[in-house]
Parts: structure tokens; sequence; C-alpha cells
């Protein structure tokens, strides 16, 4: 059976995404933002509300916090979805999360106030003051991907939406909610609920002048190492899991995950995901494709 899909943005979205993004220190290395990002960023808030971010965790707290805020009724504004979580009765908050989940925050008048504070004061000390240029090509890239949603099968146009991930229904899917993001980019956030998976994706939209799309110099530099294009090789012949990957590769895990990132990231592979992991990975030659295009533009 195939799932539903539905495209969602409201600048709620990508408030969350931008804390996401501030709270994974581990990934600054790897996002388009960097790490002077982060430091920047970091220099504007005030110390209560750092101690507050450094004291939150990306588990499941936060996983429900996604969860609450895509089942939010209201979401035109920033300031009416943090008016509804305040005024939000702790009873509601379980009815409303028990359609997808058993298991819930110990203390939920502290999980409410916690995201509230963080949501608030974030959207206050920063959120509020970044280019209005991000949210508009946003909601331009949500519009045209609502349009786009109907010409092709499902599965293909998530695939093309994501650049790269076939989504499968191993749990139940029957809803997938992609919803375009700009903070995290390169990488993706996946959440998954039973018959409800949510998924912030790499818009691959740029703020910046640069001559040079971030997307297209990211897809020239992921082809930089050998043993990158022997892995590219490697999965053309059809899908393979990680551990296949890396026996036939012969060289550290943590080395060729950091390939299958570049190379994910980058468009070249499709990603097979259950849940919210990846099971495998194949050539995705419409991104070579892609590649040689854009080059050649560039070039003409």
């Amino acid at each position: 059976m195939e799932y539903e899909v539905e495209i969602e943005f409201e600048p709620v979205y990508e408030l969350v995404s931008s804390i996401h993004t501030f709270i994974c220190k581990k990934s600054n290395k790897k996002m388009d933002l960097g790490t002077s990002w982060s430091a920047e960023v970091a220099g504007k808030l005030s110390p209560e509300l750092l101690s507050a971010l450094e004291e939150t965790e990306l588990g499941n707290d936060w996983k429900l916090l996604n969860l609450l805020i895509y089942q939010c009724p209201v979401k035109e504004s920033v300031d009416i979805v943090l008016d509804w979580l305040e005024r939000l009765p702790v009873g509601e908050i379980y009815e409303t999360l028990a359609e997808y989940v058993s298991v819930f925050p110990v203390q939920m008048d502290h999980f409410r106030s916690r995201m509230h504070f963080l949501l608030s004061e974030w959207n206050r000390q920063y959120f509020r003051g970044t280019s209005p240029e991000i949210i508009g090509k946003l909601r331009q890239h949500a519009d045209k991907q609502r349009l786009e949603a109907d010409k092709k099968a499902v599965s293909d146009f998530v695939n093309r939406t994501t650049n790269g991930f076939y989504f499968l229904p191993g749990d139940g899917l029957r809803k997938l909610v992609l919803i375009p993001q700009f903070h995290f980019q390169p990488a993706n956030i996946i959440y998954s609920f039973g018959p409800l998976t949510i998924c912030h994706y790499a818009a691959r939209v740029s703020v910046t002048d640069e001559e040079i799309s971030p997307s297209m110099y990211r897809t020239l530099r992921s082809l930089g190492e050998k043993s990158r294009l022997k892995i590219l090789q490697s999965l053309g012949g059809g899908r393979k899991t990680f551990t296949e990957i890396a026996r036939q590769a012969g060289i550290s895990k943590g080395i060729v995950h950091d390939h299958l990132f570049s190379l994910r990231c980058a468009g070249l592979l499709h990603a097979y995901i259950e849940g919210e992991n990846v099971t495998a990975y194949s050539l995705r030659l419409e991104g070579i494709h892609r590649m040689n295009e854009q080059l050649l533009e560039y070039l003409q």
C-alpha cells in the first residue's frame, strides 16, 4: 500500500530546525552554515538560554515536540504556535500525542514550560532577526513542490524532492510529511511515529549571491576522493547495506560513513529508509546527470 505525501511549511518549522542545528554540535562541521554560525549565534544569546540549550538533548522529548508542533491546528505564525503551546492543558497534550505514541515525558507540565521557553527565547534572541529571504525561499519551494506532487508517482516525487530518499512502508507508513529546511543543510532530520513520518529535508536553497551554488560545489567536491568513486562504482549493480559497502571498500566504518554522507548529500546515492534508519544505498544516476548539466551550464 502506497503512503500519502503531504508538503508542509510554516516559519515555526524552520525555528525548530534552527534550534536543532545549534544543539547538534557534532554535525556543525558538516553543515553549510559551519561552526562559525554556531559561535556567532552563541555570542548573541543570554546565559539563561545558552544554559537551557546545552541541557537539551535531541532525544525523545525533542522528537515529541516536533510531533506536537505538526499537530498544532493553526501554524500561520510563530507567535500563534507559541501562544497555543503555552495555553495547551496538560491533558490535551497527552491526548494529542497519544494518537501516535505511547511513551511520554515524565513531567508533562515541565516539558511544556521548558519547550515554550526554548522556542520563545530562541525566537526573540535569534530567529526573529534572521533574513526574511530564508522563509520566503522555503515557502516558494514548498509551493512549487505541491504543484509537482500530482505529476509523478509518489516514490519518484519523494525521491526527487529529497534528492535521493526512498521511504519503505515497512513499519506501516501511511503518511509522509515533507518539510523543507534551510539551517540543517545539507543533512536531513527524520522522525518516525509508526504510520506517520516527518522529514525535515534539505531544500537546497541559498540566500547568498555566490556564483557557484553550494549544492553544485558540494556535489563536485564529493567526488574528490578515489574511495568515494569506488563506492559509487560498487553500487551501480544494485542496493547494498552499509556493512556490505564497508566490507567491499576495505576501509574503516567511520570513513565509509563520512563518504556515504557526502555522496548522499550530493544527491549521488539513493538511501532506502525504514522508520528512521537507512537500510541500504544504491547509485543514483539522476544525480550524476544533474551534476553534469549544472557543470555544463556554469561553464558555458
